[in-house]
């Protein structure tokens, strides 16, 4: 059967839900929501399963979105459900690895792949920031998703400066039960000064569909949802082929990439994204992102029965 079910919030990044709802509409497919925090295990010393609303399931072809709150139950899950034969799109540990951008950093460092210039840090230090030089800086949570939690600075000191008047964080370690995961902070270069960089989408081996993004007037983040402009590109453009090499070397088989051109013309990765959305960059060059997703869904299952 072609039945694709995709574990998601339908109602968070609703326009990307409705174009995969299109797609599918198009290609005889039938698509299943589920939501993440309606998901469970049963592990008994005669079987593991997975339920869905309490019911057991097994989904022959799997995707997944908005599902980052969800790492311990979707990691589990998903093993359970590729160990007896789901296709899962995009391999969760992998997803949740490149949600993290100091460890996609260093996967894309690792296979070669032009990277900015990196300080990662929990607290910063004005002596280690000073190794990025003395221009403008601009810092990144590791965890951040449009444009959230991103601001420039003119240099190290006032990037400490502006640290050193936040609440001092040091004393919920000493709280009784404390287990809150501290966000760590990623310091680089403001390119260009900012206001321009590019989106590509990638399915599988190849780029389907790439895009230049412009800031609005006074912003320095070139988010779409912060009012940004893009105008998409062809894609014999070496952005496209550096954007697939860095999704293969995230291990995913499908996602958005962030890139920049440098002022010496060289094209480097910002970050990869597994939950990218892609109802912009459609929006953009008219490429159906949703339904190349879906092919590769089919395709990969098909693979695997071939086996």
């Amino acid at each position: 059967m072609n039945d694709v079910v995709v574990v998601h919030y339908a109602s968070q990044r609703a326009a990307n839900w409705d174009l995969l709802r299109r797609a599918a509409r198009a290609m005889g497919l039938r698509l299943t929501s589920w939501e993440p925090h309606r998901i469970g295990l049963v592990i008994t010393g005669a079987a593991i399963a997975t339920h869905y609303d309490g019911r057991p399931v097994r989904p022959e072809r799997l995707l997944h979105r908005t599902v980052s709150p969800f790492p311990g139950l979707l990691r589990a899950a998903a093993r359970i459900w590729t160990a007896t034969g789901t296709t899962v799109l995009n391999d969760v540990d992998a997803s949740f690895r490149a949600r993290d951008k100091v460890l996609t950093t260093l996967a894309l460092r690792a296979a070669g792949i032009p990277v900015v210039d990196t300080v990662v840090f929990d607290e910063p230090d004005p002596d280690t920031l000073r190794g990025l030089g003395s221009r403008d800086l601009i810092l990144k949570p590791a965890h951040g998703v449009r444009g959230e939690g991103i601001e420039a600075f003119t240099d190290a000191e006032a990037l400490t400066r502006a640290w050193s008047l936040r609440d001092d964080r040091s004393h919920r370690q000493t709280l009784g039960g404390y287990h809150v995961a501290r966000e760590h902070y990623l310091a680089q270069p403001l390119i260009g000064g900012g206001g321009a960089d590019l989106r590509a989408y990638v399915v599988g081996d190849a780029c389907v569909a790439l895009m230049r993004r412009r800031a609005k007037k006074g912003e320095f983040r070139a988010n779409m949802d912060l009012g940004a402009a893009a105008e998409p590109l062809d894609l014999d453009q070496p952005a496209a082929g550096t954007a697939a090499a860095a999704l293969r070397a995230c291990d995913l088989d499908y996602g958005g990439v962030d890139l920049i051109e440098d002022d010496d013309g060289v094209i480097r990765v910002l970050e990869v994204d597994a939950w990218a959305g892609f109802a912009h960059i459609t929006a953009c060059t008219g490429v159906d992102v949703a339904g190349a997703v879906l092919d590769r869904a089919i395709a990969a299952r098909r693979g695997a029965g071939s086996r």
